[in-house]
């Protein structure tokens, strides 16, 4: 007589979608429990505020009309990781100058930084999840609660740094790729704009716009870019943004790997830093060319935000928190599958001192794993798999591009 596993009443009731939904909620109570916890107790740490004491400190730079750059940036190669290290273009340090002015200490504006970040990641997730047709308030807390699970976007509001912020921009951007027309293009090239000029990977978005012919957003784009560098001139000075290309171009390798995530630090256990940038830039180009122009815009756009990412050369564990809105494309458009489950757990990876030596495949492996898996899942989508799970009043966003 042959036993079926399935019709064991206990193990009937898993596959019940109540049931799921339920161990799916208590699951995520208790991580998001853990998640606050975690949150207080790093909150009292030196972690607290690590990247935004940058900000804060080239903001009172500005106040004080000192440089925002140092000299060893200017000089040559510099490792990217130390703390009050400024890295960004010079429009950053225009924005945490208010917080710069207000608060003495970083530890203090650190707070009013880390509550707007916990905001736009509310309200990107909420707003693109509601345009992708998941408009129920069940999916919308869950979409929210699983956000805030993952160990990125926590480390990230801890930190200060910035791509939540990044998050919320590239969420608009979509939005207004969504909406179409001239003032959906404009509203998108200008979101990206400004998110380039906080951190200058975004910029990718762009060769998006050209590639799929959304050339009034790629103009909106460089004009926002113009304009607001034009804007902060008069509290940057000219100097800030001549000094940035160099201090762009001097960027060398982490000066530890075992936080880095970026495929351009995983090459350079085989050939050189340089090499490995080229040879990732590259390949992440061909990547982005070849997407936009064979799979659906909600896919392709995914693709050029894992791309943007994947190319970073410095890329930690933080930068993770903007993999939230591929995520949104490929569940509301694909649909939740093993790959893309396994990406969402990968990425919680994190440091493992009981495994000695082999620590690297839980802090490093998983997590960048995680974010490549992402990567496989959009490329992998067949057009007409997008199409049959897009809802009627999105679908000619999903089917093609714009002219």
């Amino acid at each position: 007589m042959k036993y079926h596993l399935g019709r064991t009443y206990g193990f009937r009731l898993l596959l019940e979608p109540r049931v799921q939904l339920a161990a799916v909620v208590v699951i995520l109570a208790v991580v998001l429990l853990f998640r606050a916890l975690q949150f207080a107790a790093f909150t009292t740490q030196d972690q607290w505020g690590y990247d935004f004491s940058a900000y804060w400190l080239a903001g009172r730079h500005l106040l004080d009309g000192l440089p925002i750059y140092t000299a060893q940036q200017l000089a040559g190669p510099y490792p990217p990781q130390q703390q009050y290290l400024y890295l960004y273009p010079p429009f950053l340090a225009v924005i945490a100058a208010p917080l710069a002015a207000v608060f003495d200490d970083y530890r203090h504006a650190a707070w009013i930084w880390s509550a707007v970040g916990a905001l736009v990641a509310i309200a990107a997730v909420v707003g693109v999840a509601r345009a992708e047709g998941m408009r129920q308030r069940r999916q919308l807390f869950l979409l929210v609660a699983a956000t805030f699970a993952l160990p990125a976007v926590i480390a990230e509001l801890v930190l200060g740094n910035v791509h939540v912020l990044l998050l919320g921009l590239l969420g608009l951007a979509w939005l207004g790729v969504r909406i179409g027309a001239p003032r959906g293009e404009v509203l998108a090239g200008a979101a990206v704009g400004v998110a380039a000029l906080i951190k200058i990977f975004p910029a990718a978005l762009v060769l998006w716009f050209v590639l799929t012919g959304r050339w009034r957003a790629a103009l909106a784009a460089g004009a926002t870019v113009a304009i607001l560098a034009m804007v902060t001139l008069p509290f940057t000075g000219l100097q800030a943004w001549l000094d940035y290309p160099i201090v762009l171009a001097n960027l060398g390798p982490p000066p530890g790997k075992a936080d880095a995530l970026a495929p351009t630090v995983w090459l350079t256990e085989v050939t050189s830093f340089t090499v490995a940038r080229v040879l990732v830039t590259a390949g992440g180009l061909a990547i982005l060319i070849w997407s936009s122009r064979r799979q659906a815009t909600a896919i392709s756009f995914g693709v050029a935000v894992m791309v943007s990412l994947l190319v970073a050369p410095a890329l930690y564990h933080t930068y993770l928190s903007l993999t939230v809105l591929p995520f949104l494309l490929a569940m509301s458009h694909l649909g939740v599958g093993p790959a893309l489950a396994f990406s969402y757990l990968a990425m919680f990876g994190g440091e493992q001192p009981a495994l000695g030596d082999l620590a690297w495949i839980v802090s490093r492996g998983l997590p960048t794993l995680g974010a490549l898996g992402v990567l496989s899942v959009l490329l992998t989508a067949r057009s007409d798999q997008a199409a049959e799970r897009a809802t009627p009043e999105r679908a000619a966003t999903t089917s093609a591009p714009s002219s």
